[in-house]
């Protein structure tokens, strides 16, 4: 008797196909959203992975300042996976600076070096040494050399030349005494230092490397060269810098711990690797983590960023796995309650409870056998296209960005939709084998009149609305079940777009592109200054777009207690240490200016008050950038506001080198960015942007000694080049950076990351659009004997397309205000758990309140449209034989 009841499931399913297919198509909605979703996570990981590879080294920790005797004993323990090994072989002089360059420069080193380092094969691996042309060293007497090198050789050297380097130290000449030295790279020289050479080496030039993407201004003068050394032998009398990645990314900071005691070190320093050329001294032995590659696999080394992000994590699949269940408890709720009456047969005929359970279960994994499969290969596909049509772009960081298929991924989206969908149907099941058989014989689940209070809708028995409008209220509360079936799907599709829509938004907050200009002219010569004549005749260059003379002097300030944001107080207490009455003396500020046309572009930027020239020029205003992008000594990456001024307030400042009083300036308005920056400050500096003539007035000096340019992309930049190198060649004073192309690549970054966001919300959205659609249509699907009661009573179909478009309306406001309230706590919950990790100050997201809400009550119209146009061809004697 049990295999014949359970053996109406395939009858069942067969015989009402279209009712089966909206089932099959909620659950394969939730699984395509599960898997998507899983997927655009895994290959947005494997992207950032192998740009933190790229930006700060394929290693996880390193051991600086090791000495030869035991190097072998930290690359055979146990805890390490592989290393590689580098050490300082020495310098070599390459051109020394000639007397009129010093004399423009009295800052210049007295050389310009070749810093040599032997890497072994792992090295060069973990250290992603990236090359212009050529190859990498493979024998020790093969060198690659640094672009901005050549030039200063004489001869300039090619691919497959020879060259001859004096290798030596360089000494301070005053005391003899060998300069101690840096990290792997170079900080900084003396005036008075030498150069002491001690062996003569000859190397075949075998490539050319790029220039390191994270450089300093010693790289003007301090070049990197790299040779091969397999590291067999050790000097035990020369440090060395291991970079080891370990087999185990777990407890690393403990396993690097362990592996120091086991050697018997002291006084060892341990850090956070932030650059792959980080400049630092080391006087002992130094440990640093790469923590920018390790907190994108959760294994940072700061315990409270690792749980945020897991935190954050494990919310953002709950509120998936909430929202798919949602889905499919919907699809299948509705179907029972639709067929209450044929389970009442089946209990009078002698079905148990459980055989009424068996059945709905059975349903749900049959249906679930299709769907699955089904929902993992569009979302497969889904994300195909994606990544298909992004890489037709060829545009930025996602050009490099594969599309990860990930067999844990996809095994999780199947086994996370077999529960929500056994979940999903254990509630139906339930109602279904507790239905009482008379009661369900005597009236439809669907048709069952409940009373209840109409005065929450009392708005809606208005006249204005007629009695179309009165039928609609009545019957969104007539059957309570339904009406929080239907609404509820709607709810569940705002907050899912409300949530992700905020989740986009920080990482488009993170991923901001730095300062915005093609080309940059510096002057460091003995007037420190450039002429007008030059930036007159820069302005006019072809291809030049806009020219801005940067003027920037240090000031010492005095800043009201009450103007120091309290939160940002507590990360830098040591910056207002001094205390001046009620104000802190500070001496981080720097007075800024652009030109007048710099204004310009910081009007889109303003946060509070306004910009007027003339006005700035009669207050001494300035307009302060408050926003800064700071990672806290816990780790935590932070968006947060220094200060608090606001339009009028004043601050007293006076230039760093003036012993006279300090001066006012007038607050005219707030920005949180510079006007040609696309990113936060970083340092720890507050800026006040200005117009030339206050720079003046505050500072005394009208000088400038840098200037940006914003170049059309599409004219040639041979005229602006060709007109830098004039000059230098004039002025060894002069220098110049050409960021035409690493614009190109900001551009191509922002526009790539809009694509990927608003992909991953229109994924979102399409998803939440479908899931009220398949709600709202088998709703209106399954009410077809009340239509058709409606119509057989005198309705018209024109008032009956009224009272249902009335009544999406109706629950589309509904949902609207349930669901922007639990999307926007959410939304701040999320935000709140990812504080350790990425602090960015939540707003309230109106933008996406009103769109996912607009949306909710548009896809309800739309998607009433379908049935009504297919109830509108069923004759009144079809609808009432409930022939749907």
């Amino acid at each position: 008797m049990m295999r014949k009841y359970t053996g109406l499931t395939e009858k069942y399913l067969l015989g009402q196909k279209k009712r089966s297919l909206l089932t099959i198509i909620g659950i394969m909605l939730s699984v395509t959203l599960l898997t998507a979703i899983g997927t655009l996570a895994m290959s947005y990981q494997d992207k950032l992975v192998r740009q933190a590879t790229q930006d700060y080294g394929d290693y996880e920790v390193s051991f600086n300042g090791v000495s030869g005797n035991d190097v072998p004993r930290i690359v055979n323990q146990a805890a390490i996976g592989s290393a590689g090994v580098i050490h300082r072989i020495g310098y070599a002089v390459v051109s020394q600076t000639s007397e009129k360059e010093k004399k423009e420069n009295p800052f210049a080193a007295p050389y310009r070096y070749l810093n040599v380092k032997g890497y072994d094969s792992q090295a060069m691996n973990k250290l992603q040494v990236q090359l212009e042309s050529g190859r990498l060293p493979q024998k020790p007497d093969e060198i690659i050399l640094s672009s901005w090198s050549l030039n200063y050789f004489n001869p300039k050297p090619e691919i497959g030349s020879k060259i001859t380097l004096n290798l030596g130290e360089r000494i301070e000449a005053s005391s003899g005494k060998v300069k101690s030295p840096n990290t792997i790279g170079d900080f900084g020289w003396d005036l008075d230092e030498k150069f002491q050479p001690h062996a003569k080496q000859q190397y075949t030039v075998v490539g050319i490397m790029k220039p390191a993407k994270n450089v300093t201004w010693s790289s003007t003068f301090i070049y990197s060269a790299i040779t091969y050394d397999d590291h067999q032998q050790t000097d035990p009398a020369k440090p060395y810098f291991i970079y080891a990645t370990m087999k185990s990314m777990d407890k690393i900071q403990d396993k690097s711990e362990a592996i120091v005691s086991s050697l018997g070190w002291s006084n060892v320093d341990q850090g956070s690797a932030q650059e792959l050329n980080r400049e630092s001294v080391i006087k002992n032995v130094r440990i640093e983590y790469n923590n920018e590659l390790l907190k994108l696999f959760g294994k940072s080394t700061y315990d409270n960023v690792n749980q945020s992000s897991l935190y954050a994590f494990i919310a953002i699949i709950l509120i998936i796995m909430g929202c798919t269940s949602a889905v499919i408890y919907n699809t299948f709720h509705i179907s029972v309650l639709e067929r209450i009456s044929q389970f009442g047969m089946l209990r009078c005929i002698g079905a148990t409870p459980a055989q009424i359970r068996k059945i709905v279960l059975k349903e749900a994994a049959m249906l679930s056998l299709i769907a699955i499969p089904v929902g993992l290969f569009t979302g497969t596909i889904l994300m195909k296209v994606l990544f298909y049509n992004i890489s037709l772009l060829t545009l930025g960081f996602l050009n490099g960005m594969h599309m990860v298929i990930s067999v844990p991924v996809l095994l999780a989206a199947a086994g996370l939709g077999l529960i929500t969908v056994y979940v999903s149907a254990l509630g139906p099941a339930k109602l279904a084998s507790s239905v009482s058989p008379l009661e369900a014989l005597k009236t439809s689940g669907s048709t069952v009149v409940e009373q209840g209070s109409f005065k929450r809708l009392s708005f809606a028995n208005s006249k204005w609305l007629g009695f179309e409008g009165r039928f609609a209220s009545r019957n969104i509360r007539r059957n309570k079940k339904r009406f929080r079936i239907t609404a509820f799907s709607m709810i569940i599709s705002i907050v899912m777009y409300i949530v992700f829509s905020g989740l986009a938004n920080i990482m488009g907050t993170t991923s901001a592109s730095g300062i915005n200009y093609s080309y940059s002219l510096d002057y460091q010569g003995g007037s420190r200054s450039i002429p007008n004549s030059v930036y007159n005749k820069l302005e006019s260059l072809e291809g030049v777009s806009q020219a801005y003379a940067f003027y920037n002097h240090q000031l010492q300030a005095l800043i009201p207690k009450e103007k120091v944001n309290p939160d940002y107080y507590q990360q830098q207490k040591g910056m207002y240490s001094v205390e001046k009455g009620n104000e802190y003396r500070t001496d981080n500020n720097y007075l800024v200016s652009y030109g007048i046309n710099g204004l310009q572009e910081l009007r889109p930027k303003l946060t509070s008050g306004s910009i007027d020239a003339s006005k700035m020029n009669d207050e001494n205003g300035v307009i302060v950038i408050q926003k800064i992008r700071m990672i806290t000594e816990q780790g935590t990456n932070m968006i947060i506001d220094q200060t608090r001024f606001k339009v009028g307030d004043k601050i007293q400042v006076r230039s760093m080198d003036s012993h006279g009083g300090f001066k006012t300036v007038t607050v005219v308005g707030t920005a949180e960015q510079g006007p040609l920056s696309g990113d936060y400050v970083e340092s720890a500096i507050i800026q006040m942007i200005t117009t030339p003539k206050v720079f003046e007035n505050v500072t005394g000096d009208n000088a400038y000694s840098r200037v940006f340019l914003q170049a059309n992309p599409d004219a040639s930049p041979k005229v602006i080049t060709d007109y830098f190198k004039s000059l230098v060649q004039k002025d060894a004073g002069y220098s110049y950076r050409d960021r035409v192309e690493e614009m190109k690549q900001d551009r191509n970054d922002a526009i790539t990351l809009n694509i990927f966001l608003y992909g991953f919300i229109g994924v979102i959205a399409a998803i939440a659009f479908l899931n009220i659609l398949n709600t709202v249509s088998t709703n209106l699907i399954l009410r077809t004997k009340e239509f058709a009661v409606l119509k057989a009573i005198g309705m018209t179909q024109k008032e009956i397309r009224k009272m249902v478009l009335l009544e999406g309306l109706f629950y589309g406001i509904f949902a609207t205000v349930y669901g922007s309230l639990l999307g926007t706590g959410l939304s701040y919950g999320i935000s709140y758990l990812m504080r350790n990790a990425l602090q960015v100050e939540w707003t309230l997201p109106w933008i996406s309140i009103l769109i996912g809400s607009l949306g909710a009550i548009a896809a309800t119209l739309i998607a009433s449209y379908w049935p009504l146009r297919r109830l509108s061809r069923i004759k009144i004697t079809d609808g009432l034989r409930g022939e749907n």
